[in-house]
């Protein structure tokens, strides 16, 4: 078969820097996918056969060795319920007569084919191949259109959207042109040439990868002349690289007097304002900053004192904010948060700190919390939106906390007290840093308990799929790495309890809002414990009576290392027949043991090794020696119920005697089950 190299660029005005990335992501996983799925792209991962470049005006993807024709493929196509496409003699009613004529066949044509939904009566028809540059022509265009932005544009009466107007779309298939419709767009005419060779001569600038690198490079060595400390900001570094075509660096300067600003502050208005970076000599800033400017570098000054004009602009701005702000003490702001709305629903951000402060409470008091970091919990939860009221964060809202911090330790306050109020915000992302003190952490967890339960509140679908527009999901992973990173021990459930109870009648929620927002946990605790054999053992360790994050975490690492030993899955074994005897009594079982209703010395047997053994397993579980539990309820039950589920009948006619039964094997059962792991989640058991 013959194969050829494709290509598709597309050259628009400016696109903005944050939407470069997810757009080239979305073009070459559709890309992938289409092509997969018709047929012309074999291997299943794209990866060493694709390759996604961009600037800050195209957009290129280059795709490796595409079939230049589809096979002729069998497809199936799947129709009515058999119970609905045949009567009860056999016949085929309306719905497959229907069917059949549709799809141009004979009723003898169509099969009956299992599914896991049940039996569906199906067809199956040759399709025939199709040129694959007819194939690209019909694709491309919905995958252009479908290009996710935050915010799109018309810019002509064709009715195509995009970030921004595309000015001209070029597609290649060897060294053939390809035309395509979209909307209005013209087609760049170039002289025929291979897709490898034309990126060739797009030079290497537009890979926005070797850009990145040679920016990196440019940066340090700019650094290292000025014999400062080796440091490059990715964040920024990511959205200058969509800015250039050609980097080229320099070093500026700014007047000394406005190092008196905090450094984030300082941080904060080059990054937001000119896109520059600063510069840092033994951790402090000093008076110099690198620019990454396009095109060749200049030889004179002009550039660089206009940059240097712009950012003193900015400074002075920032200066006057920073002493505005210190004018008073920030716990004056407290009562003013009264008209802040938290959010429209919720409430205003004064009943969000009243909030703040009893979940603390809650917290400290079930983490056992001496006095001491008790108050200093509560005085940052009562300062700690304060700053949403200052010039320097309606300035910058990236530094709320942050200025919280600072503007509390000029307020007098303790500095345990402020770096709580400036952790409480972490992590605001995927390897952010956590909270490093105890008043931090708790501080932090509240905030963003309150957060989820709130706006889980307001709607649980609005957190189903990618859709999170109020950073939910952000929220629980946080939440989940602190609890987990502090190792607090306290009960999730009780404390989703609390923050429902704090909101009082803001929330409008049925019965079942509590579990959802617990299983909602759950699922983002399930994420974070990463991959592991069989799946089901998370859920099987998620599935005992506490919600602990910070024992579910020792648990998890204990369960995994002995996964494999014959005493694990020996207590697997127990656990999995005593649940499912369980399973099948409707209901029945009852709590107390009645010794006076053993009939057999195998009862009385099972029910001592019960008795002997419970303060010890309870004991290992209560010093979380998780893998000595395992082996101790393997050790004394796995041989004796193996004899006793051989010998003595459970589900008897005598009511009362069967009963009795069901309560002891609930009580063996949830002696592991209710805080160790439900292992009868996992698949069949077989112990070797």
């Amino acid at each position: 078969m013959e194969y050829r190299d494709f290509l598709i660029e597309i050259n628009t005005e400016e696109l903005p820097t944050g939407y470069i990335k997810d757009a080239c992501a979305h073009l070459e996983d559709a890309l992938r996918k289409e092509l997969l799925l018709s047929g012309i792209l074999m291997d299943k991962s794209i990866e060493g056969f694709a390759k996604t470049i961009a600037t800050k005006n195209s957009l290129v993807v280059y795709i490796k060795d595409l079939a230049v024709k589809q096979k002729a493929r069998e497809e199936e196509i799947i129709g009515p319920p058999k119970r609905i496409a045949f009567d009860k003699n056999g016949n085929p009613t309306k719905p497959a007569i229907g069917f059949a004529k549709k799809l141009g066949v004979e009723i003898a044509d169509l099969k009956v084919k299992s599914t896991s939904k049940g039996e569906y009566i199906v067809v199956k028809k040759i399709k025939e191949a199709r040129d694959t540059r007819d194939l690209l022509k019909d694709i491309t265009p919905a995958i252009i259109k479908d290009t996710p932005f935050p915010k799109t544009m018309k810019w002509d009466d064709s009715g195509l959207r995009f970030a921004r107007p595309i000015e001209s779309v070029l597609m290649l298939f060897g060294k053939e042109n390809i035309e395509i419709e979209l909307g209005k767009v013209p087609q760049k005419k170039i002289n025929p040439i291979a897709p490898g060779k034309y990126l060739k001569q797009l030079g290497e600038m537009v890979d926005c990868e070797v850009r990145k690198k040679k920016i990196r490079k440019l940066i340090l060595a700019a650094i290292k002349k000025l014999k400062a400390d080796q440091y490059v900001n990715e964040d920024l570094l990511s959205e200058v690289n969509f800015m250039v075509n050609s980097p080229e660096v320099f070093i500026g300067e700014f007047d000394k007097k406005f190092l008196d600003v905090p450094d984030d502050v300082l941080k904060a208005s080059m990054s937001k304002h000119q896109r520059v970076f600063p510069v840092s000599k033994n951790g402090k800033l000093i008076n110099r900053f690198i620019a990454v400017i396009d095109g060749k570098k200049r030889k004179n000054n002009k550039v660089r004192r206009n940059y240097e004009r712009i950012l003193e602009a900015k400074l002075k701005d920032s200066l006057f904010f920073f002493k505005e702000d210190t004018k008073k003490q920030l716990s004056e702001n407290i009562f003013q948060l009264k008209d802040l709305i938290f959010q429209k629903d919720l409430g205003n951000m004064f009943e969000k700190i009243q909030r703040l402060k009893g979940l603390c409470t809650f917290l400290c008091d079930k983490i056992g919390a001496g006095s001491s970091l008790k108050n200093d919990t509560l005085r940052a939860a009562e300062i700690s939106k304060a700053d949403l009221l200052t010039y320097m964060v309606g300035e910058f809202p990236s530094l709320q906390g942050i200025m919280g911090g600072e503007y509390a330790l000029r307020s007098g306050e303790k500095e345990t007290v402020a770096m709580a109020v400036k952790e409480h915000y972490l992590p605001q992302g995927s390897g952010d840093d956590l909270p490093g003190t105890e008043a931090g952490a708790i501080l932090s967890i509240s905030d963003k308990i309150d957060n989820v339960v709130g706006f889980c509140g307001m709607g649980m679908e609005r957190i189903s799929g990618s859709f999170d527009p109020f950073g939910i999901r952000r929220n629980a992973l946080g939440f989940i790495q602190i609890v987990r990173n502090k190792k607090f021990r306290f009960d999730v459930e009780d404390l989703i309890q609390k923050a429902i109870e704090l909101y009082g009648n803001k929330l409008n929620i049925s019965e079942r809002f509590k579990s959802q927002v617990v299983d909602y946990i759950k699922d983002r605790v399930e994420f974070l414990m990463g991959d592991v054999k069989p799946i089901e053992l998370k859920k099987a360790i998620l599935g005992t009576r506490c919600f602990d994050i910070a024992d579910v975490s020792k648990r998890f690492e204990d369960i995994v290392s002995i996964k494999e030993e014959a005493y694990f899955l020996q207590a697997a074994k127990v656990v999995e027949r005593t649940s499912n005897i369980l399973k099948g009594a409707k209901g029945e079982q009852v709590d107390k043991v009645a010794e006076d209703l053993f009939k057999e010395d195998l009862e009385r047997r099972v029910w001592d090794a019960y008795l002997n053994s419970k303060d010890k397993i309870q004991s290992l579980i209560n010093q979380k020696q998780y893998k000595d539990a395992t082996e101790e309820y393997a050790r004394v039950f796995y041989g004796i119920l193996h004899e006793f589920f051989d010998k003595v009948l459970v589900n008897v006619d005598d009511r009362a005697l069967r009963l009795n039964r069901l309560a002891m094997m609930k009580a063996i059962n949830r002696l592991y089950v209710e805080r160790v792991a439900d292992l009868a989640l996992l698949p069949q058991i077989v112990v070797k």
